[in-house]
This record gives C-alpha cells, structure tokens and sequence, in this order.
C-alpha cells in the first residue's frame, strides 16, 4: 500500500506577463519558474527498464506515482536534494494516480 511521504517539486515555465519570447534586442527571455511541492511515491527503476532505457540513450533514473489533481503537465521535477530530472513519459496508474519516468534534463529538448 502507498505511503506518500516522499516530497518532490514540480516546476513550470511560465511566460513573462507581457508575452514576449525575446527581449528589444531579440535576444530570448529567462523564463519564470512556478514550483510547488507535492507529495509522491518514489519507485525503483526496475534493472530491465534501466537497461533497456540506455539503449535509447535517455535513462530512466527514477520513477514516482503523483496523484493527478496534483499534476499539471509540468516536464521538470525537483527532488528535495536539488537535483532536476525531466519527464520523460507518464502513465495513468488509475483514476486518482499518473507515475512520471524521469530522466536526465539535459533530455528535455530532445525528440522522443
């Protein structure tokens, strides 16, 4: 039976209240941050996922259930260390439970 007492944070980009992209000079903006914390299941990765995963060079480092009302698209997660991972793919546990696979940011911008 799950627990819930692990804690991760969730983290959407949010466009600058104007609208724009790039600043005067065409340079693009920093985008502003949204972070909440939620709490969430931590699962193992499983040594076939793992391996599996490195194949397609995106490893899955980790894995947690969220409840879906906490959830709102975000592609970027927090441990409470620091440490971001983004979100690979998602999956409907149930009707009150999505787990997000998580890897590596540096895969955020990449194709699937």
């Amino acid at each position: 039976m799950a627990e819930w007492v692990d804690e991760i944070i969730l983290v959407k980009e949010t466009v600058p209240a104007d609208g724009s992209r790039v600043d005067g000079d065409g340079f693009p903006v920093q985008q502003e941050e949204e972070k909440r914390t939620v709490f969430c299941n931590m699962k193992s990765v499983g040594y076939s996922e793992y391996f599996k995963s490195q194949q397609t060079g995106k490893v899955v480092e980790a894995k947690c259930e969220v409840h879906k009302a906490d959830y709102e698209g975000e592609d970027t997660v927090e441990d409470m260390g620091g440490k971001r991972f983004f979100v690979l793919k998602t999956y409907d546990i149930d009707d009150d439970t999505i787990e997000l696979t998580l890897t590596d940011l540096r895969h955020k911008d990449k194709e699937a």
